[in-house]
């Protein structure tokens, strides 16, 4: 019987939104620590609305496991209000408000079970949901995929928009935000450069209401994010006034394990032959494409940087041969010392592989994760989301990576990328960097490790979420 599953246990629910394996990678890790080292039951309660057959697949084999773990899928929902033209953050919001039915539905199931929840855990999108939850007095709390900056930054925006009234895309000042170093106004995350804009009014929505969590678990580490992590605990980011600070639990790094290995990769061969260290590894996460413009004039200074490289390439135009989008005649030109890879590359085994000696990364927080638990330092070029914010921290604050110099319009050219290119990979800002970024490695394990910082932060976030008495050290 099911509920003979879920007795004796603690069992809370999570309510995960599928928008990108880097977003989707760290909560399932969590889950899994939950279940492994906690003794927890797991119900996902999930809408494979947004997904794609990959995340779909990694859910359900998730699922399948021999973990704690069962799905509840809720009803499909339609968002039909000019859903072609409407930004993520604005459809994800519209989503979640649209979905508050079909989850009281589930969350009322839960409690009139054999085995009812002791905590509800929500994605950062999510706030609607703390109204469900209240019905049934659910203590919630919210995972944040994130960096402790960025969480930083979200907590104390309600003030900043108080007290800053022009878009930040037209200021040409830096931004104060405890915690962070200066931000320069147009290195804000993008959902919040135009104040016009639905995506700018329902991040401060949520960021407003991030304060009603009775706890918020960060995918990161003490030792890799101290100021913003002192500045949070501290509620330095909360306007005078606000209600009290939510505890804080930096549970990470929460990645894929080395051990997902897949043993017929071509790249892994390929990487194989190469000489230790001496790879650049070039892709830009499974969300983010480049024009063809943009892919032509990378292709170009990876070529004149005369460097080892490994580049993923995804076709901005679907139906687009990879192939077709490169000059004529690079690959043939760089078949001794490169290699193309269409859409997606084992990135964990990648930057793990002894040959990778260099990291050419969007940003994301989860593949600067992966890259700090691999020790490889990285050339930091943002697309889109909170990256540009993400950039600033790595390259001032965290000094793991160096910066390749963009056009106004976000245009790299060829010559920039080779400078950057050989500037990592064997340059004096690319030997700091790699000096830093070993030393986080080491510190990245231990924190996971039994009695390290990270591994006693998710010890007293679960005793919280079963609503166990604490027995701090």
């Amino acid at each position: 019987m099911e509920s003979e599953i879920h007795s004796r246990k603690p069992h809370i629910a999570i309510f995960p939104l599928c928008f990108g394996m880097g977003h989707l990678i760290p909560i399932a890790e969590f889950t899994k620590h939950l279940c492994t080292h906690h003794g927890f039951s797991v119900t996902l309660v999930i809408s494979y609305w947004y997904c794609t057959s990959r995340q779909v697949t990694f859910i359900q084999r998730l699922a399948s496991s021999s973990l704690d773990i069962r799905v509840i899928e809720i009803p499909h929902i339609e968002i039909v209000e000019d859903e072609e033209n409407m930004k993520i953050e604005t459809r994800l919001s519209k989503f979640v408000e649209k979905a508050k039915p079909h989850v009281e539905a589930v969350l009322d199931s839960l409690q009139h079970s054999a085995s009812p929840i002791s905590a509800f855990v929500i994605d950062f999108f999510c706030t609607a949901l703390f109204d469900v939850a209240a019905k049934f007095h659910i203590p919630t709390h919210i995972f944040f995929a994130g960096p402790a900056s960025v969480l930083c930054l979200m907590l104390h925006l309600p003030k900043l928009v108080s007290e800053i009234e022009v878009s930040f895309k037209d200021a040409d000042f830096a931004v104060e935000i405890p915690g962070l170093p200066l931000i320069p106004a147009r290195d804000m995350p993008t959902p919040i450069q135009d104040r016009s804009d639905s995506a700018f009014k329902w991040f401060v929505h949520h960021s407003s209401r991030f304060p009603e969590a009775i706890g918020i678990f960060v995918n990161t580490f003490a030792e890799l994010e101290a100021e913003p992590l002192t500045a949070l605990r501290e509620g330095k980011v909360l306007s005078r006034g606000s209600t009290a600070m939510p505890s804080i639990y930096p549970v990470g790094p929460l990645i894929l394990p080395t051990s997902d290995r897949p043993d017929d990769s071509d790249c892994l061969k390929w990487l194989d032959l190469q000489p230790p260290s001496s790879v650049l590894f070039v892709s830009f996460g499974s969300g983010a494409t480049l024009s063809v413009n943009q892919i032509a004039e990378l292709a170009l200074g990876l070529e004149a940087s005369g460097l080892q490289f490994l580049w993923v390439v995804r076709a901005p135009v679907p139906e687009k041969d990879v192939s077709e989008l490169l000059p004529e005649g690079f690959e043939s030109r760089t078949r001794d010392r490169g290699l193309v890879v269409p859409n997606w590359a084992p990135q964990v085994p990648v930057l793990s592989h002894p040959s990778t000696g260099g990291f050419l990364s969007h940003c994301g927080w989860n593949s600067t994760l992966e890259s700090i638990s691999a020790a490889v330092p990285m050339i930091a070029w943002p697309i889109f989301a909170e990256q540009k914010t993400n950039r600033v921290v790595l390259v001032n604050q965290m000094k793991i990576a160096i910066e390749v110099k963009m056009e106004s319009d976000g245009f790299v050219r060829r010559e920039d990328v080779e400078r950057a290119a050989r500037e990592l990979m064997e340059g004096e800002g690319g030997r700091r960097a790699r000096e830093r970024i070993k030393e986080l490695k080491v510190e990245a394990e231990i924190a996971m490790t039994e009695g390290g910082s990270s591994y006693q932060a998710m010890a007293t976030g679960a005793a919280d979420l079963a609503n166990k008495p604490r027995f701090d050290s």
